[in-house]
């Protein structure tokens, strides 16, 4: 694998001048015409806000310089007659979905996400082109997911699940500085993987507080020789505690025992975590392990990276090959232990791991609400776990997530009832970001884009953040 790596990067350095001709040639559908208005009125819909659990019909949004401006019944008197408008057909009309897990390698990721209505991303593992990236998208200058970022994953050096891409730290020191250069690169948010040590842990809290960054991630095992338990991770103040499996792996040693099981459901509540389950990516694997690989090759899987692919090829052999059951008993207790956190009153996310583990970006947002729902939420509930419980964990609680005056004009039109059957929520009518419309030939060219990854972009910005993090 190392050797696939330095030959596509060796590559990519040759190729300086190719290379930067290509990142800048996007496909078209991603690129907005500089006219697009940003003020509708979007008429005759069906008004679904998520926070008041509400559903009202026959209402009309104006949407002014991209923000929500006023709300009111169809006909409401005072709108000029010039205003571009939104025939919303007794659709229904949404926030816009938040996913607060993906990786996102290249822009056509971004695409994706948007063509299914996802309207804000966290990118769990900051490379240096996701700042720029993020002012881009700010701008205006290219259609996607408002971009939040973490920095670089940071883990202990030598520690079990250490990868190529992650920030490692010896030690206090270290591990101060690296939350430092994070900072002083723009990072304003820290993700946190599962090996680091018990020095190095209490140094990046300690200088993240400073800094006044915000800490996500794994629980934090601490190393073989000196164990951290899960409880530790409880009262270090997490944004979101990531991965049902890592929470069961960590606090449970995977035991099944249902006593048990609520027991860490009600620590985890009492200590006013908010955990983001990510369960479509185990279950991706447990369907690799029943289909013996053929989930790898599902339609979805088309606009998956093929650098990603080529990294994670041993692993999706290494499954496809598993002839055991307990992948499948595994998916079923995650589920189940979510809906105990849930019932404990543990505030919970949607997020995704979008970009790895053969979880495709956009359509994987949908099905981790489906999953929630099988968990035990109402789809209410899920919905809320995409929209109004991310929009408070990131700081931006009113602004997204939400349909009232003031709130970013990030919406979402779709046929039905989505209290009814979430899936509705795979195909959109149209999404508005930031106050631009796409209708559905608009999405329908995302989605195309979005199956339009390209490896050579994908490599050359690996090649940075590995130069970055030394």
């Amino acid at each position: 694998m190392l050797r696939i790596f330095a030959g596509g990067l060796a590559v990519i350095l040759a190729t300086i001048a190719v290379s930067a001709l290509i990142i800048a040639r996007l496909p078209g559908a991603m690129v907005p015409d500089r006219n697009t208005s940003r003020t509708w009125l979007i008429e005759h819909a069906t008004l679904f806000d998520p926070d008041a659990g509400t559903r009202q019909a026959d209402v009309s949004v104006l949407v002014q310089d991209g923000r929500i401006a006023r709300i009111g019944p169809d006909g409401m008197s005072g709108i000029d007659p010039d205003i571009p408008r939104i025939d919303a057909q007794g659709r229904t009309l949404m926030p816009g979905l938040i996913d607060m897990h993906v990786h996102v390698f290249d822009e056509v990721d971004l695409a994706a996400g948007l063509a299914v209505g996802v309207t804000t991303v966290r990118n769990m593992g900051g490379m240096p082109f996701h700042l720029p990236l993020a002012a881009r998208i700010d701008a205006g200058r290219l259609y996607g997911p408002r971009l939040i970022t973490t920095g670089a994953i940071i883990n202990e050096r030598g520690g079990r699940n250490t990868n190529l891409l992650h920030e490692v730290v010896s030690g206090g020191d270290e591990a101060r500085a690296a939350v430092r250069r994070q900072y002083a690169a723009g990072f304003r948010h820290l993700k946190l993987y599962s090996n680091l040590s018990r020095e190095s842990f209490a140094a990046i809290r300690e200088e993240a507080a400073a800094l006044g960054m915000t800490i996500s991630g794994h629980p934090v095992e601490g190393t073989q020789d000196d164990p951290l338990p899960f409880t530790d991770t409880l009262p270090a103040h997490f944004g979101t505690i990531e991965h049902t499996e890592s929470i069961v792996w960590h606090g449970l040693s995977d035991n099944t025992d249902p006593d048990g099981a609520r027991a860490l459901a009600q620590a985890v509540a009492a200590a006013g975590a908010t955990v983001d389950p990510t369960l479509v990516v185990h279950e991706n694997l447990a369907r690799i392990v029943e289909t013996r690989g053929g989930h790898v090759l599902r339609p979805e899987m088309e606009g998956y990276n093929p650098v990603v692919a080529g990294f994670e090829r041993d692993t999706f052999d290494f499954w496809s090959r598993y002839v055991h059951e307990d992948r499948t008993q595994m998916q079923a207790f995650y589920e189940a232990f979510t809906g105990m956190m849930h019932e404990a009153g543990v505030r919970l996310t949607v997020g995704s791991d979008s970009g790895i583990m053969a979880s495709p970006h956009g359509v994987s947002t949908v099905r981790e609400i489906e999953l929630l729902v099988r968990a035990g939420l109402t789809p209410l509930e899920a919905i809320r776990s995409a929209t109004v419980h991310p929009a408070d964990v990131l700081g931006l609680d009113g602004k997204i997530g939400c349909v009232a005056v003031g709130c970013f004009a990030d919406l979402v039109l779709v046929d039905g009832d989505p209290l009814t059957s979430p899936s509705i929520l795979y195909a959109p009518r149209g999404v508005m970001r930031d106050g631009r419309w796409l209708d559905r030939d608009a999405l329908d060219a995302l989605e195309a884009a979005g199956r339009q990854p390209s490896e050579l972009r994908t490599w050359w910005r690996l090649g940075r953040h590995l130069l970055a993090i030394g």
